[in-house]
């Protein structure tokens, strides 16, 4: 398995990959093997003691918390734009790390990301005044607070009409909710982050599988959302029993209802041998229910409809998720070789990642559908609201290094059916893509 996977540039398979109880903390427990810093933290070639900054972190004292030990350099470079955070992290300088990075991703001053990053916050800090930045803020805010007022809403009127169709509907608006609030757990910490544990979904976890594993190493072997799906269903690319590829597929998408309670089981389990602790925010589906009894629907009844409530966002969320912006032929994957546009951080990231024609533009439709998603990736920790501000430095620099037009153009050649259809070629695929990756080469 380590052979047959290493193509991708990693030093070593990650540890605990493979292990049957796939979670946040076994992922951080791998991290920490294979990187093995002990107390420090990593960030290029140089490690850093950080204990003494991780209560005034101004993102947070989570991250530092979740990530000693660790080689932090994907996170810390696509965190922070302003260059002076690098003052900053120079006061806790301890040595050089003394060994290769097990990443192969690259920050090479001159590189692509660099580049691109310095001049985003250039153009930030001088060309886009703090009121259209305040605005773009306003825009996203807005949008998340109606869904969750009309979630809560619709919650009140399955109590009181005891209707599953009322459920159903607020089952489809949870999963816009949850969608939405995902803008928010990659920031510090803010009371919209834990919208996303309305739907036995945990933002604390998410913060590590999603924020720091899948944005960091998307669609790699460290990509947390790549391990998830297996033994059940499996993106790399490499030879595949006919079930796998054709029968496994078919499930995929169907199945998704049991993903949140799935999700549930796991934090149970993880809580229940003490590789974490219960947090408050779990507690808030729970809090539906009791909301719902309140409210005066009958116990039994208040179950059920619950149930409908989570199995529906469950089901769309699936649906949204793995048809988002990752799963197509084109796209990086395990077992596909050296990465096409070679090591630089940013190029491994537009080698992995798709926009959407059909839901650009509409800002609601991006926020709850995931578009816009090339920029989010490259700048996760910036409001969905700034992203289409930076797009005339996101084309000039792609033009400037000479990348496919794709990037430089203003409309994705991929749309929701592309990437739909696009999900079962991924799965059913044994043989690396050819040379030429890009749809619109």
């Amino acid at each position: 398995m380590e052979k047959q996977f290493s193509s991708d540039g990693f030093r070593k398979y990650p540890s605990l990959r493979d292990h049957p109880l796939k979670t946040a903390a076994q992922w951080l427990a791998g991290r920490a093997l294979d990187d093995g810093h002990d107390q420090l933290w990593r960030v290029g070639d140089n490690l850093y003691h950080l204990s003494a900054f991780v209560a005034t972190h101004p993102g947070g004292s989570e991250w530092l918390e979740v990530t000693r030990g660790m080689d932090i350099t994907e996170a810390f470079e696509y965190s922070h734009l302003s260059p002076h955070v690098r003052t900053v992290l120079a006061k806790y300088y301890v040595r050089p790390a003394g060994v290769a990075r097990n990443s192969p991703y690259t920050f090479e001053p001159d590189g692509f990301y660099m580049t691109l990053k310095q001049r985003v916050h250039r153009h930030l800090s001088t060309r886009v005044s703090r009121e259209e930045k305040e605005a773009a803020h306003r825009r996203i805010t807005t949008i998340q607070d109606r869904i969750v007022a009309t979630f809560f809403l619709l919650l009140i009127a399955t109590a009181w009409t005891e209707s599953y169709a009322s459920a159903v509907l607020a089952g489809l608006v949870l999963m816009l909710n949850i969608n939405c609030s995902h803008n928010f757990y990659h920031k510090k910490n803010n009371w919209r982050m834990y919208c996303w544990d309305l739907g036995l979904l945990s933002s604390y976890e998410w913060r590590i599988t999603h924020a720091l594993s899948h944005h960091g190493y998307t669609n790699t072997l460290w990509d947390f959302e790549l391990s998830d799906f297996e033994p059940f269903a499996d993106f790399r690319v490499h030879p595949k029993s006919f079930f796998k590829r054709y029968v496994i597929p078919l499930s995929v998408l169907t199945s998704s209802f049991i993903f949140f309670f799935a999700e549930a089981v796991k934090r149970i389990i993880t809580i229940a041998i003490g590789q974490q602790r219960l947090r408050p925010e779990n507690l808030l589906p729970l809090a539906e229910l009791i909301f719902l009894c309140l409210l005066g629907c009958p116990f039994v009844q208040a179950v059920k409809l619950w149930l409908v409530v989570h199995g529906v966002s469950s089901y769309m969320f699936g649906v949204v998720g793995i048809i988002a912006a990752h799963h197509h032929p084109d796209m990086y994957h395990p077992g596909d070789g050296p990465f096409q546009y070679g090591n630089d951080w940013g190029l491994g990231q537009l080698d992995a990642v798709r926009d959407r024609r059909d839901v650009e533009g509409v800002l609601l439709a991006e926020l709850t559908m995931y578009g816009n998603h090339i920029l989010h990736h490259l700048f996760p920790t910036l409001d969905h609201g700034m992203l289409d501000l930076i797009r005339p430095v996101f084309k000039q620099t792609c033009l400037d290094f000479k990348l496919p037009a794709e990037w430089a153009q203003s409309t994705s050649p991929y749309n929701q059916w592309d990437l739909f259809w696009g999900v079962f070629q991924q799965l059913a695929r044994t043989q690396p893509r050819p040379l030429s990756r890009s749809k619109s080469d």
